[in-house]
């Protein structure tokens, strides 16, 4: 605890100062969760470096990332290197997707923070977590005062000044669980669902999704994706193994010549490689993420996952397998209130049997051109439509025009619009 404290003093302090340096408003930094290129910051960052509205660069603890970035013409340096530092301490817009560690937590005070995290939140997130192992990060421990936290869990405690939300609902939790006022929320989509309607020619067709993990495709091949969302009661057991029965799946994926990609979290990701030595069961929790693919997708099954909410935008069926749903109720973080009330947009399964009976039913006479594929989705058509609405706030402009109007707005003489 003492190390933890003076760490956290230690952090404090360096933050403090980091809000003398100067800062560029012609310079943006990103960088997301766990060293990765992904998500939102991503987008956002492959649109500038197309487009040259800000200079934009991104920031990892990941040096192969880093090389790899800079041979392909973009600009992105190491954390800890002094260039890293360097326009930590002087760009003046932090684009991140969790936290402000995305980039360096050291350094950030003084800039603008905007936070395009990484979901539509159906589980309650941050500071309306009052259950499960993460509420020890939001909730002062043993009479602690709440100043005291903040430096035990210095970057959970900042602010960000700026976050994006597509509606209402959305509005409302990340007011609360950001701790904003609604000024800071700006009505807007997000740059992983918007950049490929601006750039359609990054899609990856279903053909070319098959092609990339070899394995041959026909007219009749279906993709499946699965994508659970992350169990933190931090327990040893694989729930995965016993919730599929991964031979028998196997074999209903090479007789209809479908694949099934597994995407875990990537606090579990590791937890795949189980799984990956069955036939068409194709493990890609170590892509950056699924959005290039998502609307090449005939089926998506999940639990509590929001991608879902981003796939009512491609009008993907969706099934709902919660085989673990009593346990995960009681050991992991409660839903929202709205999540209750929420229409289904697809059927909900408990079991192994049940999901297999589903896939081996659906998508045989329908193509994904229209709309729930599989037939057991057929019935939530109207909730779909409904749920879509919930969500999504038609014809708003795209997160890019959002983004680079705030920016302009900050300091309107400094950036010139390409």
């Amino acid at each position: 605890m003492i190390y933890r404290v003076l760490k956290g003093v230690g952090t404090k302090i360096i933050y403090g100062l980091a809000n003398l340096s100067p800062r560029d408003h012609q310079k943006a930094i990103l960088g997301s969760y766990k060293n990765r290129l992904c998500d939102n910051t991503k987008y956002l960052y492959l649109h500038w470096q197309q487009t040259q509205f800000i200079r934009s660069i991104w920031i990892s603890g990941n040096r192969e990332l880093i090389n790899t970035l800079n041979k392909q013409g973009m600009e992105a340096y190491y954390r800890w290197s002094l260039l890293g530092i360097y326009h930590a301490l002087t760009a003046k817009f932090f684009f991140y997707n969790s936290y402000i560690g995305d980039i360096n937590q050291y350094f950030a005070n003084g800039a603008i923070k905007i936070n395009l995290w990484h979901g539509s939140p159906m589980k309650k997130i941050e500071f309306d977590i009052i259950n499960g192992p993460l509420s020890k990060v939001f909730l002062p421990q043993d009479n602690q005062s709440p100043r005291f936290h903040s430096v035990l869990h210095h970057q959970q405690y900042i602010r960000p000044d700026l976050m994006l939300s597509p509606s209402p609902l959305t509005d409302n939790i990340f007011s609360s669980a950001f701790r904003l006022s609604h000024q800071a929320l700006l009505r807007s989509g997000n740059p992983r669902t918007d950049f490929h309607a601006r750039y359609p020619e990054q899609k990856k067709s279903k053909q070319a999704i098959f092609n990339m993990i070899d394995i041959a495709f026909t007219s009749k091949s279906q993709i499946i994706l699965y994508t659970p969302s992350w169990r933190d009661n931090h327990t040893n057991i694989n729930p995965y193994q016993q919730a599929f029965h991964w031979r028998t799946l196997s074999k209903h994926l090479l007789k209809t010549q479908s694949i099934f990609l597994l995407r875990l979290h990537p606090n579990e990701a590791h937890l795949a490689q189980k799984f990956e030595n069955h036939s068409n069961v194709i493990d890609i929790s170590q892509w950056e993420d699924v959005y290039p693919i998502l609307h090449s997708v005939d089926l998506l099954i999940t639990d509590y996952s929001s991608l879902f909410i981003d796939a009512l935008q491609y009008q993907t069926p969706i099934i709902f397998y919660r085989f673990d749903k009593e346990e995960y109720q009681e050991q992991c973080r409660n839903n929202y209130d709205y999540v209750e009330a929420l229409s289904e947009v697809g059927p909900e399964y408990h079991t192994f049997d049940e999901l297999l009976s589903a896939i081996e039913q659906g998508g045989e006479e329908v193509s994904h051109t229209e709309q729930n594929a599989f037939i057991c989705c057929e019935p939530y058509k109207e909730a779909y439509q409904e749920a879509y609405l919930h969500f999504w706030e038609p014809n708003n402009k795209d997160a890019f025009t959002h983004i680079e109007e705030f920016i302009i707005r900050s300091q309107p003489s400094l950036i010139k619009t390409p």
